[in-house]
């Protein structure tokens, strides 16, 4: 079994591919190769292509909101299925190849996430600093290590402490986010199509494009959800791309395709929405289940279901005298 991350060895990606490897079965986690990529669309293509089995990847950040770049991928490609979540810990440190002082330094680089959750820091104390831009924490941690004393004077890189000491840096400052207690959420994506069965603590995520030119599309859409009893953990909006004013919707909802009220609201939205993209249902990592009024239960809908079959069944043949 071949897993992808976002690489080099180290990144917030890597560990949470580590976590989730940490509760599967030992005799199935000891059989994964860890894969690095360079972006979560050239692990994408790879997935599709039957290279490797299955990828993890950022979606949502406490601090910066949804991973775009995760986003966008998700939403535009077809035949996968997120199976689950893993939530990281997210906490920075400032290294450099050997100890120096900050007023010292010229260049920072790290992943543009990474400095937008410590922008308020670098300005206080790195105010005239470049802040230059890496593929990923790590690979900002891996290229200052592999540059000569010399070459790597002034410069100094926001990683993972996991990072710096994996590459022998230098810890110049520790716990520089802006936000302590900063987490990122991860998903793992397979292509089998399989969808991991209810567990009453889950989590169904969609991409939903809204009627056009439709009047209140999206509070329509958001109440077909809200009668249902259905509630959203995340709700954000994406570019289209093909012209300006176009959006697509990623959406977080509480429960599990299983579930009535969640099947319910699915079928809503393919009445009336032009894609319905669904891209699994899976367990909630905190494991909360939500609190539901009985009229949204399983056998309240079943109840109701058999309520209309029997009355249906009443109806005379067309051919029949009444």
């Amino acid at each position: 079994m071949r897993y992808g991350y976002l690489g080099p060895e180290t990144t917030f990606t890597h560990q949470a591919l580590l976590q989730a490897l940490e509760v599967m079965p030992r005799e199935f986690a000891d059989q994964v190769e860890q894969v690095p990529f360079s972006a979560v669309a050239t692990a994408t293509t790879d997935l599709l292509a039957g290279d490797i089995d299955a990828l993890i990847a950022p979606i949502e950040n406490s601090v910066e909101g949804g991973v775009s770049g995760t986003l966008d991928v998700l939403a535009a490609t077809d035949s996968i299925t997120i199976v689950a979540e893993q939530i990281v810990q997210v906490t920075f440190v400032l290294a450099a190849r050997e100890d120096t002082a900050l007023d010292d330094l010229d260049v920072v680089s790290s992943h543009p996430h990474a400095q937008a959750q410590v922008q308020g820091w670098l300005r206080t104390n790195l105010p005239g600093a470049h802040v230059a831009t890496a593929s990923s924490t790590a690979a900002a941690a891996r290229d200052l290590a592999a540059l000569s004393p010399e070459q790597a004077r002034g410069r100094a890189a926001v990683c993972s402490p996991l990072a710096a000491e994996h590459f022998g840096l230098t810890v110049l400052a520790q716990q520089i986010e802006d936000n302590a207690g900063a987490q990122t959420r991860f998903v793992l994506v397979t292509r089998e199509g399989r969808i991991p069965a209810r567990t009453g603590a889950d989590k169904t995520t969609l991409v939903v494009h809204l009627p056009h030119n439709r009047s209140g599309a999206l509070l329509e859409t958001l109440e077909m959800f809200s009668a249902n009893g259905v509630n959203l953990s995340r709700i954000e909006s994406r570019p289209i791309g093909d012209f300006l004013g176009r959006y697509s919707f990623s959406l977080d909802v509480e429960g599990h395709i299983e579930d009535r009220r969640v099947a319910a609201s699915l079928r809503a939205l393919h009445r009336v929405c032009p894609v319905v993209h669904y891209l699994g249902s899976y367990p909630r990592l905190d494991g909360a289940r939500p609190a539901l009024p009985e009229e949204f239960s399983d056998e309240t809908y079943d109840e109701a279901h058999q309520w209309i079959e029997k009355l249906t069944g009443m109806v005379a043949p067309t051919s029949a005298g009444i």
